[in-house]
């Protein structure tokens, strides 16, 4: 990956931004108003996550697995491609759980909505991310496009595989979350 117009500092600092963003986007997924987010997305397809499969994907994997994307990209420890790659990865999947998961299900009627008050900072790190690197993205605009729509399917993908864990786990299928109503009681215990 050619980063010669970006110094080794600059670029640690945006790796720092970019894991900084990505943990206080967890954690307020997590911790945030109408939290855990695993919760919301069960209620939506009525489908009960344990906490404990909730924490360790939604929060503990997704979290270990942007910031890797992140590292790959911005470094390019593992060469130019799979930087390319990673960068579109990384763009896409900012722009994607940004509408995807957050602003789609609050205009959806989906509320509340943990994560969404950070997902401006996405949006911003996306356009850095996308003006700071272009040259490295325009290099091989065939693996920036592949990983964009790698790091789209990544949040694309979730309900639709909440929905489809319905007919492999019946025994936690419950009630969906109706728009515009309070999350059902069983997502919602403390």
């Amino acid at each position: 990956m050619d980063t010669s117009h970006i110094s080794m500092p600059f670029l640690a600092l945006i790796l720092a931004a970019d894991i900084a963003i990505t943990c206080r986007h967890s954690w307020q997924e997590w911790k945030g108003e109408g939290g855990p987010l695993w919760r919301n997305f069960g209620a939506i397809v009525g489908f009960e996550i344990p906490d404990r499969w909730g924490f360790l994907i939604f929060t503990v994997a997704l979290t270990l697995t942007m910031s890797a994307i992140g590292i790959v990209g911005i470094f390019g420890a593992l060469g130019p491609d799979c930087s390319t790659f990673a960068l579109g990865m990384l763009i896409g999947a900012r722009l994607s759980d940004t509408l995807v998961s957050h602003v789609l299900l609050h205009q959806l009627g989906y509320r509340p909505n943990p994560g969404l008050c950070s997902t401006p900072l996405y949006v911003l790190e996306a356009l850095f991310i996308a003006w700071a690197f272009q040259h490295s993205l325009a290099a091989d605009p065939g693996l920036a496009k592949a990983g964009l729509i790698a790091g789209i399917a990544l949040f694309v993908v979730v309900l639709p595989g909440l929905w489809l864990l319905r007919l492999v786990f019946p025994g936690q299928v419950r009630p969906a979350w109706t728009r515009w109503q309070p999350m059902p009681s069983w997502a919602s215990k403390p």
